[in-house]
C-alpha cells in the first residue's frame, strides 16, 4: 500500500506505528509533568535539573515526529498531499479540534476553580510561559497523535516492529 512508505521519516529510517504512538505520548506527558516538577517542586538542583530533562525529553520526541510521513500530513500545505493524504488530514484534524476545544474548556474551567480555592495557577511570566509553550505543543501535536491512533496496523503494513 502506497502509505507504508508514508510512516518513513525523509532519510528513510523505519518508524513503526507503535513508535510513533509512542513518541507522541511521551511529547504530550513529559513536557508538562516536567513544567510542573520544575514549578510546582522544590527549588532544588536535582528537581530542576529532573524537570528539565523531562522537558527536552519531551521536545527530543516532538522532533523525531517532525520527520515522519504522518507529522507531514497534517502540517503541510494542502496543496502539496494527494488525495489520500488529504482524507487522512481531515480525518486527524476532525478528531485533533474537538479535543483540543474539550483541552481548552477543561484549563479555563480550572484556571476559574484554582483562582477561587488557592491551587496552583500560573501567577508569573515563566509560569505563562510554559503554559503557552505546552499549549503550542499539544496543539501542533494533536492532529498527528489523532491519526496516529486512528489508523489500523494492518492497513498501513505495519508489523509493530520497535523503530
Amino acid at each position: 500500500m502506497i502509505f507504508y512508505r508514508s510512516l518513513n521519516n525523509p532519510a528513510g529510517t523505519r518508524r513503526s506505528l507503535r513508535a510513533i504512538r509512542r513518541l507522541v505520548i511521551a511529547a504530550l506527558v513529559a513536557y508538562p509533568l516536567g513544567c510542573l516538577v520544575r514549578l510546582v517542586g522544590p527549588d532544588t538542583l536535582p528537581v530542576q535539573l529532573i524537570g528539565l530533562g523531562l522537558i527536552v525529553t519531551s521536545l527530543v520526541c516532538a522532533a523525531l515526529l517532525a520527520g515522519t510521513q504522518l507529522n507531514r500530513v497534517t502540517a503541510e500545505q494542502a496543496t502539496m498531499l494527494d488525495e489520500y493524504d488529504r482524507s487522512l488530514r481531515h480525518r486527524a484534524m476532525a478528531t485533533a479540534y474537538p479535543l483540543l476545544s474539550g483541552l481548552l474548556v477543561l484549563g479555563i474551567m480550572y484556571l476559574g476553580i484554582a483562582s477561587n480555592l488557592d491551587w496552583w495557577h500560573p501567577g508569573n511570566w515563566d509560569q505563562w510561559n510554559a503554559v503557552f509553550w505546552g499549549a503550542f505543543l499539544t496543539c501542533s501535536l494533536l492532529p498527528t497523535a489523532a491519526l496516529a491512533w486512528q489508523l489500523d496496523p494492518a492497513e498501513v503494513g505495519d508489523e509493530g516492529e520497535p523503530a
